[in-house]
């Protein structure tokens, strides 16, 4: 008997499975544990990003029709996996962005489901999460349409191309408010509007349809007042001083008809009462300059503010100043104009030797970028209150140059 229990206790092999015997509860905890661990971080994982969708639909639901409970519900229901014993809350102006009239803060509570837990709890753990969004000016845009009514804000023509670097959004408010017809394509950051989006050759990541509306970034910004020092109608033809350019030196003027040869010197051009219009025959060329389309009776009369019209024929390099209070600003229309006389649309043309950098601003009146003739837009800006797109335009997001600017886009961010 005595040498049978020398035997065992000096047998390893027995010493290794009372080992294992004492191990393997400990080793199938831990195992649990993991699983019960990952099953933790996966669900708090999906009910922050239901929480995150919330509280932005809840943002959409305040800007879209104000009722931000409705946008918020519908956003969580849609969730068919959350747990029906869920808990929800959601606040407007939370603190402390108690003055912010769009955050909304959600808070989403719900049972844990634990596989190896629950055996030995009588309650289920509680998973908490919450999320705040709100309007932010984000991103950088080239291109707004302004117009607030039940039309097309930003369209582009059948077998049009928009290609661009930088975001591009409309505040019209129809189920097209933006268009891309035919094989137009369009391609951009950010394709952002208020109303809905009809255009089946868009290739963005990212697109928002019926979403905010964005701010005129020169809201604030008049034009300069016209001097009385009387402002001369200008006419250039192409035979004008035998071939030669004629420089025309910054001032007030009324209409400016150029179809010949022009040198626009630095500085800033302001036509009182006048259009602009270059025709298929011109080559207009200034380093830094801008132009003023005003009138000293806008205020009364919208009429008397005047258009430009430039030929997808004409050779054209008109650049912004770099420098000085209207740098970045290369063709300005008096907001006043009212779209007075809207069924004449401003053109912004010029053939494949024309360029413009700088941003072309509109904001009362349509603008039709006629970039048949493929001008270098790339370091154009564009802002009216329709824009009409025909050809190829190609925008950069950045222009080594200090006379572009870009401007910030109103967007619904999580900000917590």
């Amino acid at each position: 008997m005595k040498a049978t229990l020398g035997v065992l206790l000096n047998d390893e092999r027995g010493n290794v499975l009372a080992l294992a015997a004492v191990g393997l509860p400990i080793m199938l905890g831990c195992a649990a544990l993991a699983v019960d661990t990952v099953q933790w971080v996966f669900a708090k994982r999906e009910l922050q990003s239901t929480a995150d969708a919330a509280a932005i639909a809840g943002v959409y639901g305040l800007i879209q029709t104000g009722d931000m409970e409705t946008a918020v519900d519908r956003s969580i229901s849609a969730n068919q996996s959350l747990d029906r014993r869920r808990s929800v809350s959601a606040e407007q102006s939370p603190a402390p962005r108690d003055k912010d009239p769009f955050a909304v803060r959600v808070r989403l509570a719900t049972p844990a489901s634990m596989t190896f837990t629950s055996l030995f709890l009588s309650k289920p753990p509680v998973i908490s999460v919450e999320a705040i969004a709100t309007v932010v000016e984000n991103g950088d845009y080239c291109l707004f349409a302004l117009d607030t009514e039940q039309e097309t804000g930003l369209k582009v023509e059948p077998s049009s191309s928009v290609e661009m670097d930088c975001g591009m959004a409309t505040n019209a408010s129809s189920k097209d408010a933006i268009s891309a017809e035919g094989s137009a394509s369009l391609k951009a950051d950010m394709i952002a509007a208020f109303g809905g989006i009809e255009a089946e050759g868009i290739s963005s990541s990212r697109v928002r349809a019926y979403g905010v509306k964005q701010k005129d970034p020169f809201a604030d910004r008049d034009p300069p007042l016209v001097p009385n020092t009387g402002c001369p109608n200008v006419t250039v033809n192409s035979d004008d001083s035998n071939g030669n350019a004629v420089v025309l030196p910054a001032g007030c003027y009324g209409n400016m008809l150029i179809d010949g040869k022009v040198i626009l010197a630095d500085g800033q051009y302001i036509l009182n009462r006048g259009n602009m219009v270059i025709g298929s025959s011109a080559e207009v060329t200034c380093r830094a300059c801008t132009i003023f389309l005003t009138s000293e009776q806008a205020a009364t009369d919208p009429w008397s503010v005047g258009k430009i019209q430039i030929d997808n024929g004409a050779k054209v390099k008109l650049h912004a100043p770099t420098q000085g209070p209207n740098a970045g600003l290369l063709i300005y229309q008096d907001r006043r104009s009212a779209g007075a006389h809207d069924e004449i649309e401003n053109v912004i043309g010029g053939n494949s030797f024309s360029e413009f950098k700088g941003l072309i601003y509109f904001p009362s009146e349509t603008v039709r970028i006629d970039a048949d003739k493929t001008p270098d837009l790339q370091c154009a800006r564009f802002i009216g209150r329709k824009l009409i797109v025909k050809g190829r335009v190609l925008i950069a997001k950045g222009c080594s140059d200090a006379n572009v600017m870009n401007f910030k886009g109103t967007e619904v961010r999580l900000i917590g």
